[in-house]
């Protein structure tokens, strides 16, 4: 049974914001109960230091946000035609966001850190250990699974890379892989070909709260404030 009481942090957010939620705001919001326009869709993480919203000074309504373990886009193969395909969640998501509410953009964006990805990197280094049920992390080693192909890579390219090394590698390789796998889906590559819809990456750093952008070289360059 539900609980019905309200938790007491969540209860002091809430009175916070009211109380900060000037006219201005009020308006805000009475306009977006008409409908929404966000100008980006940004596919993160699920971890709860990496907030879209917050790292990109965005207001409600401006931003459309897929969020899951790793900021995983599963390939578009994934998916079949029936109703019940495994892993639809994402895809319904991207079809929402460029089909209906045509956003501009696409962001992907990784960050350090991340658990998902040291998941599927320790699957890698692991290679003969399988999900188990009563595990405590089957769901999860069969979600990070879809890194596999990039988890190998990593080990077996790069073996003079200690612990570290290796973990960045993957979640700027899951940031690359994410966008390949955009491109795969028939409505986005239309929208790409029509000049309506632009893909990017991205890399935040935790500890120093700083923002890493994806070059046409493959490689992610710090972004300069006010740039």
């Amino acid at each position: 049974m539900c609980s019905t009481t309200m938790p007491q942090e969540l209860a002091d957010g809430y009175n916070r914001f009211v109380s900060d939620r000037v006219d201005e705001q009020q308006k805000l919001y009475q306009q977006l109960a008409e409908g929404q326009s966000p100008h980006t869709l940004v596919i993160s993480c699920a971890d709860s230091r990496v907030d879209p919203a917050t790292i990109f000074g965005a207001a409600p309504g401006e931003l459309f946000v897929i969020r899951n373990v790793a900021n995983i886009v599963p390939p578009h193969s994934a998916y079949s035609a029936e109703p019940n395909a495994h892993l639809a969640g994402t895809a319904a998501a991207l079809e929402f966001a460029v089909g209906h509410l045509q956003v501009s953009r696409i962001v992907v964006m990784g960050h350090a850190k991340c658990g998902g990805v040291a998941a599927a990197l320790g699957n890698a280094q692991n290679p003969d250990a399988k999900p188990e049920p009563d595990s405590g992390r089957y769901y999860i080693d069969q979600w990070v699974g879809l890194m596999d192909e990039d988890g190998s890579a990593a080990v077996t390219e790069s073996p003079e890379l200690d612990q570290d090394g290796l973990q960045l590698c993957l979640e700027h390789k899951n940031v690359r892989r994410a966008l390949a796998r955009l491109r795969d889906f028939p409505f986005i590559d239309q929208a790409m070909g029509e000049g309506r819809l632009t893909l990017h990456g991205a890399w935040f750093s935790i500890a120093s709260a700083e923002l890493f952008w994806l070059q046409d070289d493959g490689q992610f360059l710090s972004v300069e404030a006010g740039g």
